[in-house]
């Protein structure tokens, strides 16, 4: 763990990552996602592990959400389309 200042560099604000987190992806030029807690907070991925965390998001929102998905799988299109 390693306290770091934000920066200003242009527009944006840069937080520099130590070069010991090389190993774990975040090198020069590596793209990383960049989410938002709930608490505030911030959370950090390599671009590699965001199927990984899509994969967890899903899964989440279907447990909490069972009724929605099974309204999309019996859902068609074309009984809108007949009633016009």
């Amino acid at each position: 763990m390693k306290i770091v200042k934000v920066r200003r560099v242009g527009n944006s604000n840069v937080v520099s990552i130590p070069r010991e987190f090389e190993a774990s992806g975040y090198t020069p030029g590596a793209s990383v996602l960049v989410e938002e807690l709930a608490d505030g907070g911030l959370r950090i991925l390599p671009t590699e592990r965001v199927r990984e965390r899509v994969r967890q998001v899903a899964t989440r929102v279907v447990s909490e959400h069972p009724e929605a998905l099974e309204i999309l799988a019996t859902h068609s299109p074309d009984d809108e389309r007949s009633s016009d």
